[in-house]
Formats: structure tokens, sequence, C-alpha cells
């Protein structure tokens, strides 16, 4: 016979959970490995405890573990199964046991022996499978997987909706039977190498349906490695493509068409010079680059009002495009400007030059007739010449422009070709360029603050830093007049240096005053944004006035975005990763990609000021905004609209679900002094009628006081209206009084989890879109409370500020779009 001591010396040695009980259930030995998975230290703390207690509540769910142990003794066999229990710290664990009563045993309790393994991992694998499945067959986003040899074992519901496909057709097939032949061989040779390397690949493919319609497909494909470093399968997730193509083709016509005539714009005509440049080969062809400008048009709009103003203009372009031959370039520049691009065979001579300006004259000559009146009207046109004055489009139109401005300083209503003598521009440009040297050491750039607005609460929720030139002789310079010169010269990095400087030094006065952080934003130029050690530079001036590189935002123009793509990622990545937000200034101006936006780190989409201007009466800025603020908000991004001016536009953008603007509408660029003051007095944005009296509301569910008081200062500032709540049965008093629109509810709390608040505030107050923020993964609870529809978003504790006010913001856009009606 074994001695008892040597017995318990033996299942001390095993990784097993070894317990001994009686007859009455009571335990009577637990292993050491036992104890330390129970969370005990010694034995003293479970001797003689019922089995019930030690094992926790979770046991109790399965009464026939307890039956298996009382009937152990009449089956005289050994009985395995499995069971959960709750540790004495609150873990869950799940048990494999086997159950044996030792009948041989002296001691004269009859001791039964439990014997568990601690299956836990298998469980959590078991439930991450199926979790898995769910979130598979449910995402809106293709989903295939194909063993190593690439065979198809699974398509989600979306990938066989996409492709026409029934399951049964796909499973067992390679995923060469959606190819469509229209793919270049080149993507699949990229796929195939990085794939071999065992690296992801994305692209787009030109797949097939099961009826034969062709489609884009924007994919995704892993490798997926087994212990080894094995490819064991293929991981591809994808989205059909077809529509956003659409609506960048949409957006990039808008981008390059004047909305009022239907000509080019300014954006379209210097492509339209790009392109007829590279068709001018020999030496005796040239391009005339002409200006006009019609003479005081402000008077025209004074007699006829815009309505019949802007009719004039349509008219005009049309006069101009049926002068010229269908292959010139008709645009409308800004305004009453105008350009043309005609190819001649050489203007130098000037038999070219009179003939054209001859031409030009006579068709805007004739007087133009609008309700029952006739309007005269007198033009100015300036000549240059490609490839005599220039070689590049601003260059040529700049030059043209300066000899349009010589004809307006004699008078008006005539004709002047581009001459160097009539370079005084130059002459100033010269004097300023000499002036921007010294501009940064002598002190006189300055930031004023252009107050930026939440179009949700109409809370201050940033501002934008902009340059200005105090000159000791000629005043206030604006920034139009000297950042072309800093620009083109290279002097623009040392001035965007002192810019962020400036502006941290200054966010600090603000933090050391007793304000709390606002968000900064501070515009990069296209060369500054290409210096190699930006994200340095960026990042030395954040610590050297203690900023959170989360209040700063870096402003990034589309066109410097897109100069060079490879390089603007890597730039925007490392930015990134410093902590910093980044804006696209100027988006739908000019010719970037959907496809390329979305592969930067952007935060804020801007919607540029020439959209806004005529946003509420011409219907293209109308729709391109529009598609901007719905692209933008798919791909998790906010937007804010620059340069409103008017309340209407304001409303416009507002009804329209634009998250922020800035603009004269609420204040133009002041002071840090004029600012601070705005911001002591609460100054908010109205949307009139007292709407802004009851701003949107949100109600905070917490147990923990630190984590209430934590949220509600952030959601404070961004000017929602919050409510607290310490419990579930507070939570409801308060829901008893006020209008809610957004509740958001920790998920451990006491007598109630957030999960069964929600799911009872579903019935009662079905108009509240429900959110959860947890520290804790209770996978199961909150799946169950998703799929019930009891919840809108899962949150996860530790939050990301800006994650979550963005999660707030499209919290009340679905309320918006449930329940109609603006929120406010």
């Amino acid at each position: 016979m074994i001695p008892e001591s040597t017995r318990e010396s033996i299942y001390d040695a095993l990784e097993l959970l070894v317990i001994r009980i009686d007859a009455q259930l009571r335990v009577w030995y637990v292993n050491r490995f036992g104890l330390r998975l129970l969370g005990y230290s010694r034995l003293g703390q479970v001797f003689q405890r019922p089995l019930s207690e030690l094992l926790g509540a979770d046991s109790l769910q399965a009464p026939e573990f307890f039956a298996e142990i009382r009937d152990i003794g009449a089956r005289g066999r050994v009985r395995q199964l499995e069971t959960p229990l709750t540790t004495s710290d609150g873990r869950r664990l799940w048990i494999s046991w086997s159950i044996e009563q030792r009948s041989g045993d002296d001691s004269p309790l009859a001791p039964i022996f439990l014997v568990g393994t601690d299956v836990s991992r298998v469980h959590a694998s078991m439930e991450s499978a199926l979790l898995f499945r769910d979130i598979a067959q449910n995402t809106p986003l293709a989903v295939i997987i194909t063993d190593a040899e690439r065979t198809i074992l699974f398509a989600n519901a979306a990938a066989l909706a996409m492709s026409g496909y029934a399951a049964e057709e796909v499973v067992g097939r390679k995923p060469q039977m959606f190819g469509s032949g229209l793919t270049p061989a080149s993507t699949y040779r990229e796929m195939s190498a990085a794939l071999g390397s065992g690296v992801s690949w994305s692209g787009e493919l030109i797949n097939q349906r099961k009826d034969g319609g062709v489609f884009t497909e924007r994919i995704t494909i892993s490798p997926i490695t087994d212990q080894e470093g094995k490819v064991s399968f293929y991981f591809a997730i994808g989205e059909d493509s077809t529509r956003q193509r659409a609506l960048e083709t949409r957006l990039q016509a808008f981008g390059s068409t004047d909305a009022l005539t239907g000509l080019r714009n300014r954006i379209g005509f210097l492509a339209e010079f790009v392109r007829l440049a590279t068709h001018v080969a020999d030496a005796n062809t040239g391009i005339a680059v002409v200006h006009i400008d019609i003479d005081d048009f402000e008077s025209v709009n004074r007699q006829l009002g815009h309505r019949y103003g802007d009719r004039l203009l349509v008219d005009i372009g049309q006069r101009l495009a049926d002068a010229v031959r269908e292959a010139d370039v008709v645009a409308r520049l800004a305004g009453d400007e105008f350009g043309l691009l005609l190819v001649v065979p050489d203007i130098a001579s000037g038999d070219d030059y009179e003939e054209i300006s001859g031409r030009l004259q006579a068709a805007l000559r004739p007087p133009f007739s609008f309700a029952e009146r006739t309007i005269d009207i007198r033009s100015s046109l300036g000549f240059a010449c490609f490839p005599a004055d220039g070689d590049e489009g601003g260059e040529l139109l700049a030059c043209a422009t300066s000899a349009t401005q010589q004809v307006k300083r004699d008078g008006g209503n005539g004709v002047a070709r581009f001459e160097r003598a009539l370079g005084s521009e130059d002459a100033e440009r010269r004097e300023l360029l000499g002036e921007l040297r010294e501009v940064v050491r002598k002190r006189q750039l300055l930031l004023h603050y252009q107050p930026q607005l939440s179009l949700q609460t109409g809370a201050l929720i940033g501002m934008e830093a902009l340059l200005r030139w105090q000159h000791p002789e000629k005043g206030l310079i604006p920034p139009g007049r000297f950042i072309p010169c800093a620009e083109e010269s290279g002097l623009i990095i040392g001035i965007g240096e002192w810019v962020l400087d400036e502006a941290c030094r200054q966010m600090r006065a603000w933090l050391d005053a007793g304000f709390p952080p606002i968000k900064v934003a501070v515009n990069l130029s296209a060369r500054h944004f290409r210096l190699a050690k930006l994200y340095q530079n960026v990042g030395d001036a954040l610590a050297v006035h203690r900023i959170d590189p989360r209040t700063l935002e870096l402003e990034i123009t589309e066109s410097a975005m897109m100069h060079d793509v490879a390089m603007s990622a890597r730039t925007s990545e490392r930015l990134k990763e410093i902590g910093v937000r980044l804006s696209l200034d100027d988006f739908g101006t000019g010719y970037s990609s959907l496809a390329y936006l979305s592969r930067f780190p952007i935060d804020v989409v801007k919607i540029d000021q020439s959209f806004v201007r005529d946003i509420i009466s011409s219907p293209a800025n109308a729709a391109i905004a529009q598609a901007i603020i719905a692209m933008s908000h798919k791909l998790g991004k906010i937007v804010l609209a620059e340069g409103v001016e008017t309340e209407e536009q304001m409303h416009y953008l507002r009804r329209n679900d634009c998250d922020e603007m800035q603009g004269y509408f609420f204040s133009r660029p002041l002071p840090a002094d004029q600012l601070a003051l705005l911001r002591s007095a609460g100054t908010r944005l109205s949307f009139g009628s007292g709407k802004d009296e009851a701003p949107p509301t949100v109600l905070l569910v917490d147990d923990e006081p630190s984590i209430l008081s934590a949220l509600n200062r952030l959601l404070r500032r961004e000017g929602y209206r919050v409510l607290v709540a310490g419990s579930a049965e507070a939570a409801f008093a308060v829901l008893a009084r006020e209008s809610v629109e957004v509740i958001l509810s920790d998920q451990r709390m006491p007598v109630m989890t957030g999960t069964e608040l929600l799911a009872r505030v579903k019935t009662l107050y079905p108009r509240t879109v429900r959110m959860v923020l947890s520290g804790y993964s209770e996978i199961t609870a909150v799946t169950d409370a998703i799929n019930k529809g009891a919840i809108h978003k899962y949150l996860s504790k530790p939050w990301d500020d800006e994650h979550l006010k963005s999660e707030i913001r499209d919290a009340f856009r679905t309320w918006k779009e449930r329940f109609g009606g603006v929120v406010d």
C-alpha cells in the first residue's frame, strides 16, 4: 500500500488538477497545481469546503457533473466530462474531468478523486472559429479562403453575391474561374511574386460574373503560414470597386470642368496645355496662350443681377468656342476671366497674332440680349507664346495675364502681347523675394488663427494657423502675394519651420494660461512636405513645447500629396507614427485618385472653398461636395468645409452631414490674443431659431467615477450635452427625464451588465442609439447583443480619444439617418 504522504507528493508533481472529496462532496485535498489554478495559496483555504463552493457558480450550470459524482460508486467505473468553473480571482476556465472512486482505499471517507485538465484554450479556439465564421458570413466584403494549392475551401455570402455563383459551384475550384481575360498579365506577375515571397498583395483584378458581366475587384490576398513557416492557406478579401471608379471619373470631370459654362476650368486648362505641348513637335509650331478679362464686369452684374450675369458668362464662353477650331481649348479660369489655347504656325511673326486677336474681338463685339435689354461688353486680351515666352502652363498664363493687366492700365478694351519690358510685376516680385530672405530673422512673420466649428454641436473644436507678413513699410502683406515666391525660391522650408515652431509655442502658451487642449492645423507646403527630415523636425517642435501630438494637425494640399505618391505614403506613415493628425486640403480640385486617397492615413478631408462658394445654387458644386462627404465617411475620415461665408452655406453643409466648417460666416482669422478672448467667452456657432439651445445629447453610464469624468471632459469639449449615470438604475432615471440620442455604457457593472441595460433601452427608448465601452471582451454576450440589435457599436477600453470622438459623430449621423431631422 502506498502511504498517503507519498501519494500526495506524486499528485503535487503533476500538471493536472487533483481533488479528493468524500461522499458528502466535501474537499479533503487539492494538489499544488490545482491550488494555483483555482487561485488559492494553501490547502487550509479549501479544506472541508463544499465542492460546489470551490468550483464556483459556473459549475452549477452542469448538474450532471454532481450527479455523476454521487453515482460513481454504483457505476463502478471511471467517468469523463467537461464543465466550466470560476476561479477565486474571477477567471472562467473549462476543465475536462476524470472521476473515479478508489474502492480499495483504507480511508473511512471512501474518497472520490477528480482529476482535471484545463482545456480553456481549446474552447477559446472553437469560439474564435465560430466568431470568424459569423463575421465572414455577415461582412459586406468578399472573403475567399484557399488551400496552399489555391483550391477554394470557403467563399462567404458577399463573394458569392458579387460573382453570381452558388457555393457548390465555387468550392473545390480555382480562383481562375473568375478571370475575364482583361486583367493585365503584369498584375498577375506582381501577385505571384509577392505571394511567392510570403507577403500580402493588394491590387485590382478585372473579373467576370457567372452571367458574363465584368466588374473590377479591389482585393488583398495574404498567405497564412503554419508553425513551421510553410504556407497552408491563402486568405483573400475584396470589394467591387466598379462604382468607386465611376465616382472617381465623375469627380475628375467635375474637378476639371467649370460648373457654370461647361468649359474647362483652370485645372483643366493647365492639363490641356500639357497635352498640347507634347504634340507640338517641329520648331515652326507654337501654342498661343490667351487670357481674356471682361472689363468692369461688376457693373454688368449690378445692372442685370447675378442670374443674368451668369447667363452672360455662358454666352461669352459659347461665342469664344464658336470663334476657334474644335481642336483648340477654351476655358473659364475664374469669375469673368477666360483662357484659350490655340495651336498656331508661328505667332512670333505677328501675322497670326493679329488674325487671332481680331477674330476674338469680333466675336465679342456684337451686343448680348437679355430680358429685353442689350448689353455691350468690353474686354482686355493678353497673349503669350509657347515656347518663346516659357515652357510651363502656369508661367505662360501668368505672362498672358501680365499683358492683360497692361491693357487694363491703358484703359482696357484692347490687346497686348507679353513682353519682358511689361514685367513691372516681376520687378516687385524680385524685391519681395529679397526681403523674404530676412523675414524670419527680422521677426516680421506672425500667425493668425481661424476657428473651426463642429456642424453637429456648434462648438469651437479647432483652428487653422494662417501665415501673415507684417512688413514695416508696406503693412500686412497677404500670403497670396509672397507664398508663391517663397515656394519657387525654396525659402518656404525655413518659413514653414518657423510656422511649425510658432504654432506649438502658442499652443503651449494657451495650455499654460489654463485653456483646455484644442486641435491646431498647420499648413505644409509642397516643398516642406518633401523634406526628408520633416518627421524629425515635427517631433522636435512637439517635444520642445511639450505638446500632445494628437492636438497638432498637418495640412497637406492635394497637389503636394499627388506629386510623388510613394514618397507621400512613406512620409504620411512616419508622421502618423509620431501621433499627429493629417488633413488633405483643396480636395477635389486636382486629379487625385480615390484609390490613392484610401492608401494615405488622412484624418480630415477639406472641401475646397471653390465648391462651397456656389454650393446652394450650383448643382455641380453641390454634387461634388456630397460625393466628397459620402466617400470620406465611407473611408472613416472627417470632412471639413472651408470658406463658409453665409448662413445658407452652413445649413446646406450641415444637412448633408459635413462634420466641421471654417470661414468668415463665423470668424475671419484672428490674432492669438483675440482668439483667446473668443475661447474664454465660450462663443459657439449658432444654428438659428433657438436650435443651438439643445445640442446633441449623449448619456454616459459607468460605475467608475474616474471614467465618467474623463469621458465627460472629452465630449463636452466637442460641444455635446453630456449626461452621466453611475448605474443602470440611474440611467433609467435619466432616460425617463431627458431626451437622449446616444447612450454609451460600460459592460461590467453591478446588478446589470451593459448589454442587459441596452437590451432594455432598445425596448423602452428605441430612438436612442446604443453603444458599449468595455475593458472586457465578453464576446458571447456582446455578439448576442449585436445580433439582436441591442448594440450599435462595441468599443474597447482604454480608448483612443480621436477614435472615440469619430464613433460618437458616427452614432449621431446614424440617429439622423434612422429618425430624420437635423441632430440638434
